[in-house]
This record gives structure tokens, C-alpha cells and sequence, in this order.
């Protein structure tokens, strides 16, 4: 990766597409977010957005295309890789826990980093 400053794009997508079957849910999706930048993805049922979340958080690779976080390559598209790369996801579904504050349940899948 080459960028015209030292710090690394946080977020780097370049081509991606994703198929499910003869469905292309992603075509050709180029996306970089800087650190400390916030984004919204936003677009009807079926755009893609939580194919994109599923893509950045490791639990679905792309069909084409590549990914990075903080300048690291994202080969293997596991969950466990886009974690330790500090990538989290809170799911709009059921999954809240219901004592927790709205901060705890946001950096509920955080581990603490020395």
C-alpha cells in the first residue's frame, strides 16, 4: 500500500464485489476511511451495507477485490484476524444486553489492549 503520508488508511477497500450465487450484492465498492473519521452507510434494503460490515469485520470474505485495516491486508477474512486488528461491530438485531449502558454495549466486543 501506498500513501502520500505515513499514517496507514484505517479502513481500505479497493474492487470489492460480493456474489451469493448468480447475486451481486457488492460491485467494485473503493472505500477508505481515515482514523478518527466517522462514516454512514446509508441506502435501501439490499445496497450491500451490512455485506460491507460483514466484509470489514471477517465473517464473510469478498468475491474480488481487496481489503485493509490499518495497512494490513486482510488475506485470511477471518473474524478473529479483523478483531485483533481493533475491528468491532455492535448488530442493530436483538443482541443488546439490556443492563449494559449504550457505551458498554458498543465496546462490548473490545478486549483491553496494553
Amino acid at each position: 500500500m501506498s500513501t502520500s503520508s505515513s499514517i496507514a488508511d484505517a479502513v481500505r477497500m479497493r474492487g470489492v464485489s460480493k456474489n451469493f450465487g448468480g447475486v451481486r450484492a457488492l460491485d467494485g465498492v473503493d472505500l477508505d476511511i481515515w482514523p478518527g473519521e466517522v462514516h454512514a452507510l446509508l441506502g435501501e434494503n439490499g445496497a450491500g451495507k451490512s455485506t460491507i460490515l460483514k466484509i470489514l469485520r471477517g465473517v464473510q470474505p469478498p468475491s474480488a477485490g481487496t481489503v485493509e485495516i490499518g495497512g494490513v491486508a486482510m488475506t485470511g477474512f477471518s473474524a478473529d484476524a479483523a478483531r485483533k486488528l481493533g475491528v468491532s461491530m455492535a448488530f442493530q438485531e436483538m443482541s443488546l444486553v439490556p443492563t449494559l449502558t449504550v457505551a458498554q454495549n458498543v465496546f462490548l466486543n473490545r478486549e483491553i489492549k496494553s
